[in-house]
């Protein structure tokens, strides 16, 4: 049997699920309206079209590869920075939350501007072009570069995005679990590698999860950045929140609430299944 809350009286009760209430019946009224609008005509349209198809698979692809590459630096970056305090800590610190209070539309822009300069230009443009002759093959097309109006642009917007919420997130998890249980450990003889994997992770699995969920909610939906560094080209680098943009500015709103209404849907699918893998009691 769960435990219950403290018996407060009615009205109390009452009173603190009013906001609930009304904030869950406004999204609930919201997406329902879009929901709504939705026709069989609409649906046609958008399932036939083989362009927004192939956004919808690089959505999905870019977004999962982008939240791994965060949560595979965010596992060792938010141990270090939970376990060892440093000259210098908190302007690190400080730098790893930048993404999380600065606009995604200025990241990109610190993006795009720093493949103008020459580091920058040899990384997009030279760099792909060396490693072809050190292989003696041609790894790109002449003309074109590895990150600018290119898919792994979209990876390294996402990824420069994400990865701080989910240092944020699995550090917080690194702080709640006491470094003791890693010190007996390392006195029954494990070794730093061996506490860490056998002791800490399965311990901080929750703060994982909740890493990875973030991280993919944040990138899923990102937009202006995006734009400014790989553009939006047809079967290239378009994903669904430019094809969003797109078909709304050329008047085709009914293909835009289906792919609206797509992001919804994968969304709630993948939250459930973070949440289960997050061991969530109140999931079946």
């Amino acid at each position: 049997m769960k435990p219950r809350g403290p018996a407060y009286g009615l009205w109390f009760d009452a009173l603190m699920a009013l906001p609930l209430a009304l904030y869950g019946g406004l999204l609930l009224l919201l997406v329902g309206s879009l929901f709504l609008r939705i026709t069989p005509e609409s649906l046609r349209i958008a399932f036939q079209d083989r362009a927004l198809l192939n956004a919808i698979w690089l959505s999905m692809w870019s977004t999962m590869l982008s939240t791994l590459l965060s949560v595979l630096v965010a596992v060792p970056a938010g141990y270090f920075l939970s376990r060892k305090h440093f000259r210098g800590y908190f302007l690190v610190d400080t730098i790893i939350d930048m993404p999380i209070v600065l606009p995604p539309l200025v990241l990109g822009l610190c993006v795009l501007i720093f493949f103008r300069t020459a580091l920058g230009h040899y990384v997009d443009r030279q760099l792909i072009i060396d490693l072809g002759h050190l292989f003696n093959t041609q790894l790109v097309e002449p003309g074109r570069g590895l990150f600018i109006f290119e898919r792994p642009g979209i990876i390294l917007v996402q990824f420069v995005v994400g990865g701080a919420f989910a240092v944020r997130v699995i550090k917080a998890g690194f702080d709640e679990f006491e470094p003791r249980y890693e010190e007996i450990a390392l006195t029954l003889g494990a070794t730093r590698t061996q506490a860490l994997f056998l002791v800490v992770l399965p311990n901080v699995m929750p703060s994982l999860v909740a890493g990875a969920v973030i991280s993919w909610a944040r990138i899923f939906g990102l937009f202006g950045p995006i734009i400014l560094v790989a553009g939006t080209m047809r079967n290239h680098t378009e994903i669904m929140p430019t094809t969003i943009f797109l078909e709304t500015s050329i008047g085709r709103l009914d293909v835009a609430l289906v792919i609206g209404a797509g992001m919804i849907l994968i969304s709630v699918v993948m939250l459930t299944i973070f949440k289960r893998l997050g061991g969530k009691g109140y999931l079946w």
